[in-house]
Protein backbone atom coordinates (compact mmCIF):
# COMPACT_ATOMS: atom_id res chain seq x y z
CA UNK A 1 0.00 0.00 0.00
CA UNK A 2 1.47 3.49 -0.72
CA UNK A 3 1.73 6.18 1.66
CA UNK A 4 -0.96 8.14 -0.21
CA UNK A 5 -3.36 5.71 -0.88
CA UNK A 6 -6.02 6.65 1.53
CA UNK A 7 -5.22 10.14 0.64
CA UNK A 8 -6.95 10.28 -2.70
CA UNK A 9 -10.61 11.12 -1.77
CA UNK A 10 -9.29 13.81 0.21
CA UNK A 11 -5.89 14.89 -1.17
CA UNK A 12 -7.25 17.91 -3.01
CA UNK A 13 -9.29 19.64 -0.12
CA UNK A 14 -6.64 19.88 2.00
CA UNK A 15 -3.23 20.29 0.12
CA UNK A 16 -3.85 22.45 -2.48
CA UNK A 17 0.14 23.33 -3.76
CA UNK A 18 2.42 26.29 -2.67
CA UNK A 19 1.56 29.91 -4.01
CA UNK A 20 2.76 30.35 -7.22
CA UNK A 21 3.73 27.14 -7.62
CA UNK A 22 1.10 26.03 -10.82
CA UNK A 23 1.74 28.69 -13.04
CA UNK A 24 5.69 28.47 -12.53
CA UNK A 25 5.59 24.43 -13.61
CA UNK A 26 3.01 25.02 -16.23
CA UNK A 27 4.81 28.42 -17.91
CA UNK A 28 7.88 25.93 -17.19
CA UNK A 29 6.18 23.05 -19.52
CA UNK A 30 5.14 25.45 -22.13
CA UNK A 31 8.27 27.25 -22.92
CA UNK A 32 9.78 23.81 -22.88
CA UNK A 33 7.81 22.85 -26.18
CA UNK A 34 8.68 19.16 -25.49
CA UNK A 35 8.17 16.28 -23.61
CA UNK A 36 6.87 16.30 -19.66
CA UNK A 37 7.82 13.44 -17.01
CA UNK A 38 6.06 14.71 -14.01
CA UNK A 39 7.12 12.24 -10.71
CA UNK A 40 4.25 12.57 -8.31
CA UNK A 41 1.37 13.71 -10.56
CA UNK A 42 -0.77 12.55 -7.62
CA UNK A 43 -4.79 13.54 -8.77
CA UNK A 44 -3.44 15.33 -11.77
CA UNK A 45 -3.42 19.10 -10.14
CA UNK A 46 -0.15 19.74 -12.59
CA UNK A 47 -0.61 17.38 -15.26
CA UNK A 48 -4.42 18.10 -16.78
CA UNK A 49 -3.58 21.79 -16.51
CA UNK A 50 -0.25 21.27 -18.73
CA UNK A 51 -2.36 19.09 -21.04
CA UNK A 52 -4.79 21.47 -21.32
CA UNK A 53 -2.25 23.89 -22.22
CA UNK A 54 -0.94 21.12 -25.37
CA UNK A 55 1.89 19.61 -23.40
CA UNK A 56 2.24 15.89 -23.49
CA UNK A 57 2.75 14.62 -19.85
CA UNK A 58 3.99 11.72 -18.41
CA UNK A 59 2.97 11.64 -15.51
CA UNK A 60 3.93 8.86 -12.46
CA UNK A 61 3.14 8.31 -9.54
CA UNK A 62 3.22 4.86 -6.99
CA UNK A 63 -0.75 5.39 -5.64
CA UNK A 64 -3.35 3.58 -7.58
CA UNK A 65 -6.28 5.93 -5.62
CA UNK A 66 -4.68 8.93 -6.47
CA UNK A 67 -4.20 7.91 -10.31
CA UNK A 68 -7.62 6.66 -10.25
CA UNK A 69 -8.90 10.51 -9.22
CA UNK A 70 -6.39 11.75 -11.94
CA UNK A 71 -8.16 9.58 -14.92
CA UNK A 72 -11.68 10.85 -13.21
CA UNK A 73 -10.87 14.45 -13.73
CA UNK A 74 -9.79 14.13 -17.24
CA UNK A 75 -12.78 12.46 -18.11
CA UNK A 76 -14.52 15.54 -16.59
CA UNK A 77 -12.58 17.69 -18.79
CA UNK A 78 -13.03 16.24 -21.31
CA UNK A 79 -10.12 15.84 -24.69
CA UNK A 80 -7.52 17.75 -24.31
CA UNK A 81 -5.07 19.86 -26.61
CA UNK A 82 -2.17 18.04 -25.44
CA UNK A 83 -2.25 14.87 -23.73
CA UNK A 84 -1.72 12.86 -19.90
CA UNK A 85 -0.51 9.26 -19.79
CA UNK A 86 -0.13 7.38 -16.52
CA UNK A 87 1.89 5.81 -14.87
CA UNK A 88 2.08 3.63 -11.47
CA UNK A 89 5.26 3.76 -10.23
CA UNK A 90 8.07 3.79 -7.66
CA UNK A 91 9.43 7.50 -8.79
CA UNK A 92 12.75 6.66 -7.49
CA UNK A 93 13.19 3.08 -9.70
CA UNK A 94 10.85 3.81 -12.39
CA UNK A 95 11.78 2.77 -16.40
CA UNK A 96 9.73 4.78 -19.35
CA UNK A 97 10.99 4.42 -22.70
CA UNK A 98 11.39 7.67 -23.71
CA UNK A 99 14.27 10.42 -22.64
CA UNK A 100 12.14 14.39 -21.75
CA UNK A 101 12.52 17.44 -22.26
CA UNK A 102 11.78 18.55 -18.74
CA UNK A 103 10.90 16.08 -15.69
CA UNK A 104 9.21 18.10 -12.94
CA UNK A 105 8.66 17.07 -8.98
CA UNK A 106 6.61 19.68 -8.00
CA UNK A 107 4.96 20.46 -4.24
CA UNK A 108 7.98 18.81 -1.97
CA UNK A 109 7.98 15.82 -3.77
CA UNK A 110 11.40 14.88 -3.38
CA UNK A 111 11.23 14.89 0.42
CA UNK A 112 9.13 12.04 0.49
CA UNK A 113 12.63 10.18 -0.90
CA UNK A 114 13.42 9.30 3.04
CA UNK A 115 17.01 8.44 2.72
CA UNK A 116 19.96 9.45 0.98
CA UNK A 117 19.96 6.20 -1.02
CA UNK A 118 16.57 6.70 -1.97
CA UNK A 119 17.30 10.42 -3.27
CA UNK A 120 20.58 9.13 -5.17
CA UNK A 121 18.74 6.24 -6.60
CA UNK A 122 15.79 8.74 -7.64
CA UNK A 123 18.40 11.11 -9.05
CA UNK A 124 20.24 8.39 -11.28
CA UNK A 125 17.14 6.89 -12.58
CA UNK A 126 15.83 10.54 -13.69
CA UNK A 127 19.05 11.69 -15.00
CA UNK A 128 18.54 8.83 -17.27
CA UNK A 129 15.56 9.73 -18.71
CA UNK A 130 16.45 13.18 -19.55
CA UNK A 131 17.60 14.39 -23.04
CA UNK A 132 21.12 15.77 -23.33
CA UNK A 133 19.61 19.15 -23.24
CA UNK A 134 17.07 18.20 -20.69
CA UNK A 135 16.33 19.40 -17.33
CA UNK A 136 15.04 18.41 -13.86
CA UNK A 137 12.81 21.16 -11.75
CA UNK A 138 12.08 20.14 -7.91
CA UNK A 139 11.09 21.80 -5.17
CA UNK A 140 11.85 21.47 -1.24
CA UNK A 141 11.60 22.87 1.78
CA UNK A 142 14.41 24.81 2.66
CA UNK A 143 14.83 23.74 6.66
CA UNK A 144 16.31 26.36 9.00
CA UNK A 145 17.46 26.02 12.24
CA UNK A 146 15.10 28.78 13.50
CA UNK A 147 12.09 27.45 12.18
CA UNK A 148 12.84 23.41 13.54
CA UNK A 149 14.14 24.08 16.62
CA UNK A 150 10.82 24.73 17.93
CA UNK A 151 9.22 21.96 17.13
CA UNK A 152 11.80 19.86 18.28
CA UNK A 153 11.17 17.38 21.46
CA UNK A 154 7.22 19.17 21.19
CA UNK A 155 4.48 16.96 22.11
CA UNK A 156 0.36 18.35 21.81
CA UNK A 157 -2.18 16.55 23.67
CA UNK A 158 -4.53 16.91 21.15
CA UNK A 159 -4.50 17.68 17.45
CA UNK A 160 -4.92 21.37 16.45
CA UNK A 161 -7.31 22.29 13.81
CA UNK A 162 -5.81 22.77 10.37
CA UNK A 163 -9.07 23.01 8.11
CA UNK A 164 -12.47 23.05 7.45
CA UNK A 165 -13.86 21.89 4.13
CA UNK A 166 -17.48 20.99 2.30
CA UNK A 167 -17.31 17.28 2.22
CA UNK A 168 -18.11 16.92 -1.32
CA UNK A 169 -21.43 15.43 -2.83
CA UNK A 170 -22.86 16.04 0.66
CA UNK A 171 -23.87 18.22 3.06
CA UNK A 172 -21.30 17.61 5.73
CA UNK A 173 -18.17 19.29 6.53
CA UNK A 174 -14.44 17.55 6.91
CA UNK A 175 -12.61 19.26 9.99
CA UNK A 176 -9.15 18.45 9.18
CA UNK A 177 -6.66 17.98 12.47
CA UNK A 178 -2.67 17.57 12.27
CA UNK A 179 0.21 16.98 14.43
CA UNK A 180 4.11 17.09 13.84
CA UNK A 181 6.85 15.55 15.00
CA UNK A 182 10.61 16.44 13.76
CA UNK A 183 13.45 13.84 14.22
CA UNK A 184 16.92 15.90 14.35
CA UNK A 185 19.27 13.04 13.99
CA UNK A 186 17.74 11.62 10.76
CA UNK A 187 15.96 15.10 9.75
CA UNK A 188 12.60 13.37 8.64
CA UNK A 189 9.12 15.17 9.52
CA UNK A 190 5.87 12.82 10.73
CA UNK A 191 2.67 14.49 10.36
CA UNK A 192 -0.53 12.57 11.79
CA UNK A 193 -3.73 13.96 9.89
CA UNK A 194 -7.07 12.97 11.07
CA UNK A 195 -10.34 13.94 8.93
CA UNK A 196 -13.51 14.36 10.51
CA UNK A 197 -16.82 14.17 8.38
CA UNK A 198 -19.17 15.84 10.55
CA UNK A 199 -23.31 16.40 9.85
CA UNK A 200 -25.23 19.89 10.58
CA UNK A 201 -25.19 18.99 14.44
CA UNK A 202 -21.47 18.53 14.64
CA UNK A 203 -21.73 15.01 15.16
CA UNK A 204 -18.54 12.77 13.92
CA UNK A 205 -20.34 10.66 11.16
CA UNK A 206 -16.51 9.33 9.76
CA UNK A 207 -13.05 9.47 11.04
CA UNK A 208 -10.04 8.87 8.99
CA UNK A 209 -6.52 8.83 10.06
CA UNK A 210 -3.87 9.63 7.47
CA UNK A 211 -0.16 9.92 7.97
CA UNK A 212 2.90 11.58 6.00
CA UNK A 213 6.93 11.38 6.46
CA UNK A 214 8.96 13.80 4.74
CA UNK A 215 12.79 14.30 4.94
CA UNK A 216 14.33 17.66 4.62
CA UNK A 217 17.60 18.39 2.86
CA UNK A 218 20.02 21.53 3.04
CA UNK A 219 20.61 23.39 0.91
CA UNK A 220 24.61 22.59 0.75
CA UNK A 221 23.16 18.24 1.22
CA UNK A 222 20.75 19.26 -2.20
CA UNK A 223 24.04 20.75 -3.25
CA UNK A 224 26.30 18.05 -3.03
CA UNK A 225 23.86 15.47 -3.49
CA UNK A 226 23.01 17.29 -7.44
CA UNK A 227 26.37 17.19 -8.07
CA UNK A 228 26.88 13.71 -7.49
CA UNK A 229 24.46 12.36 -8.98
CA UNK A 230 25.40 13.97 -12.58
CA UNK A 231 23.76 17.13 -12.31
CA UNK A 232 25.12 20.87 -12.99
CA UNK A 233 22.97 23.39 -11.09
CA UNK A 234 21.53 25.67 -13.62
CA UNK A 235 20.01 27.91 -10.95
CA UNK A 236 18.53 27.68 -7.22
CA UNK A 237 15.47 30.11 -6.33
CA UNK A 238 13.91 31.43 -3.54
CA UNK A 239 10.32 31.55 -4.92
CA UNK A 240 8.19 30.72 -7.68
CA UNK A 241 8.76 34.20 -8.90
CA UNK A 242 12.38 33.26 -9.57
CA UNK A 243 14.20 35.45 -6.97
CA UNK A 244 17.58 34.28 -5.74
CA UNK A 245 17.38 31.90 -2.59
CA UNK A 246 18.43 33.87 0.27
CA UNK A 247 18.56 34.00 3.84
CA UNK A 248 14.55 34.46 4.06
CA UNK A 249 13.64 32.20 1.68
CA UNK A 250 11.37 29.45 2.87
CA UNK A 251 11.55 27.40 -0.40
CA UNK A 252 14.52 25.97 -2.49
CA UNK A 253 13.40 25.31 -6.60
CA UNK A 254 16.23 23.51 -8.18
CA UNK A 255 17.04 23.92 -12.11
CA UNK A 256 19.40 21.22 -13.33
CA UNK A 257 20.53 19.95 -16.38
CA UNK A 258 22.47 16.79 -17.16
CA UNK A 259 26.53 17.42 -16.49
CA UNK A 260 28.21 16.78 -19.88
CA UNK A 261 30.78 14.25 -19.85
Amino acid sequence: MAEFDGWAKYYDLIHGGLPGEAEFYVGQAIRRRGSVLELGCGTGRLAIPMAMSGVHVVGLDNSKPMLDECRSKMRAVGPLPGSVRLVQADMAEFAVNHRFDLVLMAYRTFMHLLTPDRQRQCLTTIRGHLSPEGMLILNVWNPKPSSIAPHLGETRAEPELAGRYPAPGSSRTLLHYCTSAYDEHRQLITENHVVHEVDKRGTVRDRVELSLVRAWTTPREMDNLVRLCGFDVTAVFGDFDCNPLGEDSTEMIWALRPAKT
